[in-house]
């Protein structure tokens, strides 16, 4: 704590969270009972004692903003900032910081993998001299055997832990933000164009909402997904993982959908066992060269099926992974096609708020990553 002993008290209360999220990390259960989804239950069970803090928080920036401030997005996490930024259920305001100077009242949510440096540190003062409020997300260790990241994982739980903190706190003070609906849904982009630039809901109102309670349910509707996944998914995940280590990395391609990817899985901590390639969400064609098909492919899917893609597959004979809200039917057309059922909600978002038009906090981008961590960390233990 003593690089941080510098920093103003309101910004330092986030920063605690994910060094108790992350410090806590080798303290449960047996090495033979260890998986990379029992890892991560563990940092979000032991994160509910910090809520009263991350609340907290979040109170004091919802006065900045109420003071006119701007949300900011920043740090060397890019994946965090691109979580953060244009989500279902997230802050329709919010935008990365890029290069732009921070003024009184604007609150930054600055995120690193790791522990903060003193470049980061000495930016951070710079913009608290100018007035701004800096959210730090960090931990001092966040990563599992060195390889498979807890800790980035971590920081997008806080984050969307402290967005509902945030919200709550918005409505105590007599406003509500304006979130963002899915653009998948019927009516999301018509939703997404009738609130461009509005701060807050001029349309409806949302009753006060107590500290603890949206980040506490976020944490819950995490925890029951990833549970969801542990029990009813590990046979899949363990034949998916055995299908990845059977080829050579060459012959291997994890096709990713999502704002945190594919930066998020391209982390040069981490073992680096396939080509990455970014597929924009609603997209569907042909994604495999006839000529040169992969012998294995890893689909982070979102809410619809990649219905081209699963054709192709069984066509080439191509072993497909994938993962998404809506499979095909059926799932599973031939053996070498597995489908993994991610356990999100359609909409995203997954707290429900009374009185408000859509449900808030997403979970896919923490769900997405927690299932390709799980699938890589058991395909090195295979082939190391």
């Amino acid at each position: 704590m003593s690089l941080d002993s510098t920093a103003h008290t309101m910004s330092r209360i986030v920063f605690l969270l994910v060094v108790l999220l992350c410090s806590s990390l080798r303290a449960s259960a047996a090495p033979s009972e260890e998986n990379y989804l029992s890892r991560l239950q563990d940092t979000i069970a032991r994160n509910r004692s910090n809520l009263a803090a991350v609340a907290k928080s979040a109170g004091n920036a919802a006065a900045e903003y109420l003071s006119g401030g701007n949300i900011w997005a920043a740090g060397r996490q890019a994946d965090f900032i691109a979580e953060a930024c244009g989500r279902a259920g997230g802050l329709m305001v919010i935008a990365p910081l890029g290069g732009r100077v921070p003024a009184r009242h604007d609150i930054i949510l600055y995120a690193v993998p790791g522990a903060l440096e003193q470049d980061d540190l000495k930016m951070i003062n710079q913009w608290q001299e100018k007035g701004a409020t800096v959210i730090q997300f960090s931990s001092p260790d966040g990563t599992l055997d060195d390889h498979f990241p807890i800790d980035t994982v971590a920081n997008i739980i806080a984050l969307w832990t402290w967005t509902g903190e945030f919200v709550a706190a918005c409505t105590r003070l007599g406003q509500m933000p304006v979130l963002y609906q899915s653009i998948g849904l019927p009516g999301g982009p018509e939703r997404a164009k009738k609130y461009q630039g509005k701060r807050f809901h001029e349309d409806l109102a949302v009753k006060h909402i107590a500290a603890a309670v949206l980040g506490r349910e976020y944490l819950n509707q995490i925890q029951r997904m990833l549970a969801k996944i542990h029990e009813t998914q590990m046979t899949k995940i363990h034949k998916a993982a055995k299908w990845w280590s059977q080829v050579p990395k060459a012959s291997a391609i994890v096709l990713v959908t999502g704002h945190m990817f594919p930066a998020h899985t391209q982390d040069p901590r981490t073992l680096q066992m396939s080509d990455f390639a970014a597929i924009p969400a609603w997209t569907n064609k042909d994604f495999l060269d006839a000529g040169h098909p992969p012998a294995f492919v890893l689909y982070l899917g979102y809410q619809f099926a990649p219905r081209k893609l699963l054709d192709q597959a069984l066509a080439m004979g191509v072993k497909l992974v994938y993962t998404d809200v809506q499979p095909a039917q059926p799932p599973e057309p031939a053996s070498h096609i597995l489908y993994l059922d991610p356990a999100w909600p359609l909409a995203d978002g997954c707290v429900t708020v009374s009185g408000y038009d859509v449900p808030i906090l997403p979970s896919s981008g923490v769900i997405q990553a927690a299932i390709y961590w799980t699938i890589a960390s058991e395909r090195a233990r295979l082939s190391p």
